[in-house]
């Protein structure tokens, strides 16, 4: 039972950062209703269509989450999809403490300089990476909870503020396009929930702790950020926060939510660079501690604010890699050759596939496509093979 509520707090705090706020605010014009039908149906659908079967099959097989590729593309796919993922989490280990050096710069709530903001946020980080795994569990549970009652008071503030919802813009946002967003803030952890439990004795138990854990505080999250702009009419987030005059737990909010998330993200890139250099001796943790250095290099070269850009190419590269991988494992295994222009034909496809505007997203859309073609070459195949044979 230990296991479960670390696990479910684990991916609670992950769910809990400004990202997932901020990506919330982006569906306020579809108003109340449809916008909070379109939040609920993307993260049903993120998360237990993509991360729980995703987490599931990693605890069932013992493999972290980009070795259960192995069986499906061999083992160029690991090295291949380990490199392409560790650049994914670099990004977006850069986003993350860029966006909250520039959450602080905003709000004046250090007073310090932006490079300054950033080399304090990255220490926390690496602190966090250095922790033993007991101490670690015990503290995060903490400063999750402690996160939850902080969230909770900025939910208070929006019943309690002037409510202005005639500021609200006329930026539109289609019905699919929200599902879709909702959607993909899961899918960014799909190439990393399995890493935490591989070593699951009971992976349908702890798989369900974990998913539960990211829905329920990736749908906090998003409604958070959704509620603010229908309610107080404020389309920048930070204007919220300083509207509401919590100025410490403000800043705790900004500062740990970061680091709750940005540890697994970082961690991660550690266990796929053992992927690509399995001979090298350095945990997970230090070589995750390197990647959080490379984020703020990364960071403080460029102010990286705009994170769309990584949320419409992670959905491109892994909605279909993890499509293929679930079939194959799920149903039949097919010639890797076949899962390989899957993948690539799904790659390419996701943007042609965003004209058609889906009512479920075209994350949704894909993976139909997919499984409908993965259907059709396993008949196919499957004949060949039968009248070949005498």
């Amino acid at each position: 039972m230990k296991i479960n509520r670390n696990q479910f707090l684990l991916w609670f705090g992950a769910a809990i950062s400004i990202a997932e706020i901020i990506t919330g605010t982006l569906i306020a014009p579809l108003g109340l209703f449809k916008g909070s039908l379109a939040i609920i149906i993307g993260h049903l659908i993120g998360a237990f269509l993509l991360l729980l079967p995703a987490s599931f099959i990693g605890g069932q097989r013992q493999q972290n989450a980009i070795e259960l590729t192995r069986p499906v593309y061999g083992a160029t796919g690991v090295l291949l999809f380990s490199i392409l993922n560790v650049v994914q989490l670099i990004g977006w280990t850069g986003v993350m403490i860029a966006n909250a050096a520039q959450s602080l710069q905003q709000l004046k709530l250090l007073k310090t300089s932006y490079l300054l903001d950033l080399l304090i946020i990255a220490g926390l980080i690496i602190g966090w990476l250095a922790l033993k795994t007991q101490v670690f569990f015990r503290l995060n549970n903490l400063i999750v909870l402690l996160l939850v009652v902080a969230c909770a008071g900025l939910f208070w503030q929006l019943g309690v503020l002037p409510h202005n919802p005639q500021q609200l813009v006329t930026q539109h946002i289609s019905f699919g396009a929200a599902v879709e967003l909702s959607i993909a803030m899961a899918l960014s952890w799909l190439p990393l929930i399995a890493d935490y439990t591989q070593h699951s004795k009971k992976p349908l138990t702890l798989s369900l702790w974990s998913t539960s854990g990211y829905f329920f505080g990736s749908l906090g999250m998003f409604f958070l950020g959704f509620l603010t702009v229908i309610l107080t009419g404020y389309t920048d987030f930070n204007q919220f926060l300083a509207a509401t005059h919590y100025g410490v737990i403000v800043l705790f909010i900004i500062l740990f939510s970061t680091i709750t998330t940005t540890f697994l993200d970082a961690y991660s890139a550690g266990i796929n660079l053992k992927n690509i250099f399995p001979n090298w001796r350095l945990t997970p943790n230090t070589l995750g501690i390197g990647v959080t250095l490379l984020g703020l290099g990364l960071a403080s070269s460029t102010q990286l604010f705009k994170y769309e850009l990584f949320l419409s190419l992670i959905s491109a590269t892994f909605t279909p890699l993890y499509t293929v991988v679930f079939f194959n494992l799920l149903y039949r295994r097919l010639p890797k050759w076949l899962n390989f222009s899957c993948w690539l034909m799904g790659t390419v496809g996701y943007y042609g596939l965003q004209r058609f505007d889906f009512p479920l997203g075209t994350t949704t859309l894909l993976m139909l496509c997919i499984i409908g073609a993965l259907f059709v070459s396993s008949y196919v195949t499957r004949t060949i093979h039968q009248s070949a044979q005498p």
